[in-house]
């Protein structure tokens, strides 16, 4: 059995076998029942390959996810995202938002800064998902989507998005969203970073 070294490998592996099992090998002259033949085969094949391929991002998916965080944070780097949650407690001028990991990311945490800009205090946010609290009618739900599919992969991801105020404001919003890592190396938390632009 292969070894694989990251997930990476094993989709391009996949590919590769889709791609390998649809090459004609040969020209020749084919009845036309040999060619239906081989047609019904290559379309169980492609759904096999397609079924594998499935199966592996429903696997990928359920894998528990971390990394391995920078394990300080200091003025030198102040505009990167907190990486455990103590940091993200700090006291700073940012807006922070800690959230849960899973759906529908419910508010954990936020600091005085986030109170400001959005105007909900913390025992108004706690429990609320972001959406409920900042979604409306201009809101992006094409780039809300790509920043948590980025962010439920444990990467840091930013974009720029249209939110509401509690009371109704519109404004720009640039978003950073990464993971916050335990001891462990194992993500506990999701952060965000709030800035009006």
């Amino acid at each position: 059995m292969r070894r694989y070294f990251s997930t990476l490998e094993i989709y391009m592996d996949l590919i590769g076998d889709y791609f390998d099992s649809n090459e004609s090998s040969h020209w020749s002259y084919e009845s036309p029942i040999e060619i239906r033949a081989q047609s019904l085969e290559k379309k169980r094949l492609a759904k096999t390959s397609s079924d594998n391929l499935r199966a592996f991002s429903l696997a990928l998916n359920a894998l528990p996810i971390q990394g391995n965080p920078p394990r300080h944070y200091s003025a030198a780097n102040r505009d990167a995202l907190p990486r455990t949650f103590e940091d993200a407690l700090r006291t700073t001028s940012r807006a922070i938002v800690v959230t849960e990991t899973t759906k529908p990311f419910a508010v954990v945490d936020v600091n005085k800064a986030w109170e400001n800009l959005c105007g909900y205090t913390y025992r108004e946010s706690k429990g609320a998902s972001l959406g409920a609290l900042l979604k409306g009618p201009e809101t992006d739900p094409l780039a809300v989507t790509a920043l948590l599919n980025q962010m439920l992969r444990g990467e840091d991801a930013t974009t720029i998005l249209t939110n509401y105020k509690k009371g109704g404001e519109k404004f720009r919003n640039r978003l950073q969203v990464g993971p916050l890592y335990g001891e462990d190396g194992m993500i506990t938390h999701f952060v965000g970073v709030l800035k009006e632009v």
